[in-house]
């Protein structure tokens, strides 16, 4: 997890887990595939080749969404990274934060039950739920006390 004044970076311990070892995966197949294409050239062992050229620029490209995933906080709004769409609030607009995290042990539950949420009461009665996975109860506690640093109306979000 990094902060600094303009971005916030929420990393999930299993995602990152899960995507290193692909990425250690795929260069362990880069290695197989450029002994055999030194041992034996033949049309298959280049196909290979290209396909694991391929899969490596796939792997650069799914590490570095993974690890840019966050909040990009501007000056009058911020801004959630990893969602396409109604990923940009006011800060003007945001009444209050709250977080929510299932806790309890559970072996009906999966992983998407499990996912952290950053719940931003917004004016005009609406609701911003917003999943930033799963992340550790420290990123989930900074995210929210972040979010509420940058409201105008502190005072309320000091509950």
């Amino acid at each position: 997890m990094k902060k600094n004044d303009n971005f916030f970076r929420i990393i999930s311990p299993i995602t990152v887990s899960v995507v290193g070892i692909l990425d250690v995966a795929i260069l362990c197949f880069a290695v197989f595939s450029v002994k055999k294409l030194i041992s034996l050239a033949s049309a298959y062992a280049i196909i290979f080749s290209l396909f694991e050229l391929v899969a490596i620029v796939l792997a650069v490209f799914v590490t570095k969404d993974v690890l840019s995933q966050g909040i990009k906080f501007g000056e009058d709004e911020l801004e959630f990274t990893h969602i396409d769409a109604d990923n940009i609030f006011k800060y003007d607009e945001i009444i209050s934060v709250e977080t929510e995290k299932d806790k309890k042990a559970s072996l009906i539950k999966n992983f998407r039950d499990r996912q952290s949420k950053l719940i931003l009461n917004l004016t005009g009665d609406r609701v911003a739920t917003i999943e930033i996975g799963l992340t550790t109860d420290k990123t989930l506690a900074d995210a929210a006390d972040l979010i509420k640093s940058k409201l105008p109306n502190k005072e309320q979000n000091e509950k």
